[in-house]
């Protein structure tokens, strides 16, 4: 049982460094509401697999959320931001929650979370940019794990790095990383296709995918919380749509047919590797390499790498399998360190 309480221990100090002191509570709480008397508590408890690389403690927090945003608990809601409760009326709000919501909440941690953040667009946007700048502006995107497809549309939004500026002027979310300095921004883009899947595909004109999204979001983040309606709302007046397949089995499909004649195709996922197999993850790398024997392709990925801080912005070339480590950044999109042309 302790080691369970280990994982919600370390999820605490992460949502605490990323700006969640809401969500670090009720990780700190977990063992005031967590017990073998409920269907959930159990299955937490006895948790068969590894309880961190599986986000179980987002999993259970992501289904309070939710019961609170549908407004059918009303003692729960009482004690999330913003309201401040004490310690004691919090765990014994979620503890009663559990107990009324037993099997729902159940059910809910059997899938892994999906954020679908959209500020992670402006940790991608600079590894295109180096992309363009090297082979050209045409690229043919690949998104996989993309969940609702929001950061599939990358180049409708306006980011800012200090004080330079890409994007266009009038576009419906502005992301603004926290820099040291700014990334290079130089260069065109024209996106020729782009296509996405997600074995849990969402649809973000649909009212309950949206709010499974929402409920991911920390409760106490609110402009996280508005950047996401207003990604949701561009994404469901867009015609593309995020197709619910397997991600090997979507690239051994779309891989077989080249790109446009001067266009490099991107392959492109973030913060969703560590939730694959390794069998899924090598039937990936194996239908990259296939498809690079016919024509250059780019493996642009915001991946856990091992390395702190944050993630890394990576990106590998095929045929030739050169490597790049361009930036580290923040899961949620917070700040930006650019390394350098490396």
């Amino acid at each position: 049982m302790s080691d369970i309480f280990d994982h919600f221990n370390r999820q605490a100090e992460a949502c605490r460094t990323m700006g969640s002191p809401f969500t670090a509570r009720l990780a700190d709480l977990a063992p005031r509401f967590l017990d073998r008397t409920t269907l959930t508590g159990r299955r937490i408890l006895a948790w068969n697999g590894h309880a961190g690389e599986d986000a179980v403690p987002l999993r259970l927090f992501g289904g309070l959320h939710r019961l609170v945003l549908t407004r059918r608990d009303a003692a729960l809601a009482a004690v999330y931001p913003p309201a401040e409760a004490s310690d004691e009326s919090l765990s014994t709000a979620v503890s009663t929650a559990i107990a009324r919501h037993d099997h729902e909440l159940h059910d809910i941690l059997m899938s892994p979370p999906q954020t679908n953040e959209v500020g992670r667009s402006a940790m991608l946007l600079p590894g295109f940019l180096w992309l363009a700048r090297r082979f050209g502006p045409k690229l043919d995107i690949l998104e996989i794990g993309a969940s609702a497809g929001l950061n599939l549309h990358w180049d409708d939004y306006a980011y800012r790095y200090g004080e330079a500026r890409w994007g266009k002027k009038k576009a419906p979310i502005e992301l603004a990383p926290d820099c040291d300095a700014p990334p290079p921004l130089d260069g065109t883009i024209e996106v020729v296709r782009r296509r996405a899947c997600d074995l849990s595909a969402l649809d973000p004109s649909d009212a309950e995918h949206r709010t499974r999204l929402l409920s991911y979001v920390w409760a106490d983040q609110t402009e996280r919380k508005a950047r996401l309606v207003a990604a949701l709302n561009h994404a469901a007046a867009r015609p593309e749509r995020v197709e619910a397949l397997d991600a090997a089995d979507f690239l051994a499909r779309e891989l077989t047919t080249p790109p446009e004649s001067g266009t490099l195709r991107v392959v492109v996922h973030s913060i969703f590797w560590q939730y694959l197999a390794d069998p899924i993850r090598l039937r990936i790398q194996t239908a990259m390499l296939r498809a690079a024997e016919i024509e250059p392709l780019a493996w642009l990925r915001l991946e856990a790498d091992g390395k702190t801080p944050g993630a890394g912005l990576i990106v590998t070339l095929f045929p030739s399998g050169e490597h790049h480590v361009l930036a580290r950044g923040d899961f949620h999109g917070r700040w930006l360190r650019w390394l350098g042309e490396v």
